[in-house]
């Protein structure tokens, strides 16, 4: 492949694609990869909708609503921690196995959660998932590039295979995470939610069967021996010193985690925002909730036509565009307002995660693309946990209102900075040298 080597830590320069012909390059992944790819991301995504949701009705059927939020932070907050870690995992182990453990490991947690009552077996079980999900969620990223014939080739029809790849992953992730629930409403009402934890174990055992025949193109050589004399402290912090030294996918993760703090703000402000300020009952806040999805699935799909050197302009472009549907819908009188806001912000936000996942395969190298998608998934879920944490406090002294339009406004201001930092550091870049991606218009 000619993707750069590099050792366990980030290259002194920004590293990109190096030229190549494609000779002496490994053989790419047959043709069904990307499709059963897709088909196991649809899988295991439904297996997360399905699992939260049974999850969320296996802790309130004692009546303790503070228990939804505590089992949403016991999977979440392992997926944070784990980082580290699971990172280190992914790129130091052989990537199938690891992520079939993660699957059985969550296939497992589901059965056994079946076997336990109360809410405090429920929550220590439950954080199985989150340890499962830190795997899973970064592995499932890093493995991009595996997944497309001729993708680390210098030329333009790989970059934009490796992006069309992303959008097709996002857009099965939607789709399973939207059918998952509704599968959890079935299964509850036909057998309690006993019967949608099983579903959950069935799910992620096909997952972890799929997985176990998803061909992947060989590793290109990592030079493990000489990243291995780093330490364990050097390992496991590559995938930050990598977001460190390249400037542009830091500032790229660091926008759209602060972006994702907002978002999330707006998650927890829109509930009581439909219901009590638009007066439109549960069925205003599942317009709402539909508009969003709709949106971004729609988003994920119009990302896969993204040209490689237009990703970093179009995450930041995005988190823009988030900020201002949120804040619009927070100014808005009538829910179809609302919904049509909504709508636009998550075509935005499906085009980010495209481009942003995108981005991340381009440039992070073989050897710590684990750890640096690690680390951006580490960044998403702390930050929607800051995010629905914060909202939590602020409703309780300001109308749901005024929360979703300042949650707007911050994720806007978040992008505009990020943009204005873009601009300034493209504009200073020596002369004669080539920007890893384009000064925006």
């Amino acid at each position: 492949m000619s993707r750069p080597q590099a050792s366990d830590g980030p290259p002194a320069a920004t590293p990109g694609p190096s030229p190549a012909d494609g000779r002496g390059a490994p053989p790419g992944p047959p043709g069904y990869a990307l499709g059963l790819a897709i088909g196991l991301q649809a899988v295991i995504s439904a297996g997360d909708g399905l699992a939260l949701v049974a999850l969320a009705s296996r802790v309130y059927e004692g009546s303790h609503a503070w228990a939804v939020a505590a089992v949403f932070l016991a999977v979440t907050i392992p997926i944070t921690v784990l980082a580290p870690l699971a990172g280190l995992l992914l790129d130091r182990l052989p990537a199938r196995p690891v992520l079939i453990a993660a699957a059985a490991v969550q296939a497992a947690t589901a059965l056994a959660l079946t076997q336990v009552s109360g809410i405090g077996p429920v929550l220590a079980l439950a954080t199985g998932f989150g340890v499962g999900a830190a795997v899973l969620q970064p592995g499932l990223g890093a493995i991009v590039p595996r997944l497309v014939d001729g993708v680390d080739r210098a030329d333009r029809m790989g970059r934009v295979g490796l992006t069309r790849a992303n959008s097709y992953l996002q857009a099965a992730t939607w789709g399973g995470f939207t059918a998952g629930p509704l599968l959890a409403g079935a299964l509850t009402a036909a057998g309690g939610t006993g019967l949608a934890l099983v579903g959950v174990a069935v799910i992620y055992a096909l997952g972890a069967a799929g997985l176990s025949v998803l061909p992947l193109a060989p590793r290109p050589p990592d030079g493990t021996a000489a990243a291995e004399r780093a330490g364990l402290a050097g390992q496991l912090s590559a995938g930050l010193r990598f977001l460190r030294a390249d400037a542009d996918a830091g500032l790229l993760v660091l926008v759209v985690g602060v972006m994702v703090v907002f978002a999330n703000m707006a998650v927890v402000a829109e509930v009581a925002f439909a219901e009590s300020v638009l007066g439109a009952g549960p069925t205003g806040y599942s317009v709402l909730v539909a508009a969003w999805t709709a949106g971004m699935l729609a988003g994920t799909l119009a990302g896969g036509r993204l040209p490689g050197h237009r990703l970093a302009v179009t995450t930041l472009a995005g988190t823009i565009a988030m900020g201002a549907g949120i804040a619009l819908a927070g100014t808005a009188a009538q829910l179809w307002q609302a919904a049509a806001a909504y709508a636009f912000g998550g075509l935005a936000n499906g085009m980010e995660v495209v481009a942003t996942r995108s981005f991340l395969n381009h440039r992070a190298p073989e050897q710590v693309a684990g750890r640096v998608f690690a680390v951006y998934s580490g960044v998403l879920f702390g930050g929607a946990s800051a995010g629905m944490a914060i909202a939590g406090g602020l409703l309780s002294s300001l109308s749901p209102r005024v929360v979703l339009f300042l949650a707007g406004v911050g994720g806007l201001a978040a992008g505009a900075v990020g943009w204005l930092i873009y601009v300034r550091r493209h504009r200073r870049r020596p002369a004669g040298a080539r920007p890893a991606s384009p000064l925006p218009p």
